[in-house]
């Protein structure tokens, strides 16, 4: 493919009903957890001045858009842990991705490593974490972090072997390596609730759950396509996936994401109004639980188009024209960031 490659992106954002806002309090959580992440001083000069411009706090504020200061403070917190571990994971093998992960997560259980600065920065997230979390929610959270890593693992081991799944295969990886799970689990969190087992049991409310995490990995997908390929981490992407699968042009499987998204978010509005009563004052946190949700896809798709991310110095420009030129292995995708 020549570097003249360009998609078109179906407007996702236009399509999208959920109401979005930024969190009143994303100021100042902005600039006291990008400083906490920047005291680690785990990332050279120029990978640190690309992890702040990628402004990983506006995400928060949009996806959390309701949430108090101090939750909010910790969501940024999380977040950045999430792609601080990410960065570093991307350069990774599949064992040491799998070791580096199991300091993680030891952190997160309250087990830190000594000597370790990805543990130190685990460890003082879960601190702020455990200090409001439910029993069942921590229990949920430390469970779906850890499906994470096993999948990170995975996908190192994929992307060293060269190797692209098939559709099916790839979305079951793809819904535990996208991390959206873990911050799904800060919902509950968030709201100061505690669903019983039963809800999430429940076939109608696992389905919303699962179409909300399908359109974020979906759009993601969508939006990072170009800069994964440049970086030559695209074989983890729906967009490669069905390119090979189904033998289509970049455009025809940018455009069938599009369409699996939107299924699914037809999906979401007919089951989110077929959903059961729970009683016993339950249904009042799962209405808040479905709602953050929805908070969570727009949000997304809000933050992919205000950061450089995605699309670099022509953010601005893509999201008017929602054409992206698409680049090719080799090429420096964070090279228009910093300079």
């Amino acid at each position: 493919m020549s570097s003249g490659d360009r998609i078109i992106l179906p407007d996702l954002v236009a399509g999208c009903s959920f109401k979005w806002s930024v969190n009143p309090h994303y100021e100042r959580a902005c600039n006291e957890s990008g400083a906490w992440i920047e005291s680690f001083k785990v990332f050279s000069d120029r990978k640190r001045a690309i992890f702040k411009v990628y402004n990983s706090e506006l995400l928060v504020a949009l996806t959390y858009s309701y949430a108090g200061f101090e939750e909010l403070r910790t969501c940024c917190d999380f977040v950045n842990l999430l792609f601080t571990f990410d960065e570093i994971s991307d350069e990774l093998g599949g064992e040491e991705a799998r070791e580096l992960g199991a300091v993680l997560l030891k952190a997160l259980s309250g087990q830190p490593t000594k000597g370790s600065v990805l543990s130190k920065i685990a460890g003082e997230f879960r601190d702020r974490f455990v200090k409001k979390a439910a029993p069942k929610c921590q229990e949920r959270f430390l469970a779906r972090c850890a499906n994470y890593i096993n999948a990170v693992s995975q996908e190192a081991e994929l992307r060293k072997d060269g190797h692209v799944l098939q559709l099916g295969s790839y979305m079951g990886l793809r819904r535990e390596n996208s991390a959206v799970q873990t911050c799904f689990g800060l919902f509950e969190y968030v709201h100061g609730i505690e669903l019983p087992d039963e809800v999430f049991e429940d076939p109608t409310f696992i389905r919303l759950y699962w179409q909300g995490i399908d359109m974020v990995c979906l759009s993601n997908d969508l939006y990072s396509f170009s800069m994964e390929r440049a970086k030559g981490l695209d074989g983890n992407n729906f967009v490669t996936v069905a390119m090979r699968e189904h033998h289509m042009t970049i455009q025809e499987a940018a455009d069938y994401t599009a369409m699996e998204f939107t299924t699914r978010l037809s999906q979401f509005h007919r089951d989110r109004n077929a959903l059961p009563p729970y009683g016993n004052g339950v249904d009042e946190d799962v209405q808040k639980y479905i709602f953050s949700i929805s908070q969570w896809v727009v949000g997304n798709l809000i933050w992919s188009f205000e950061t450089p991310r995605y699309f670099g110095v022509e953010h601005e420009e893509v999201k008017k024209t929602l054409i992206v030129d698409v680049k090719n292995h080799g090429d420096d995708a964070d090279a228009h960031l910093v300079d």
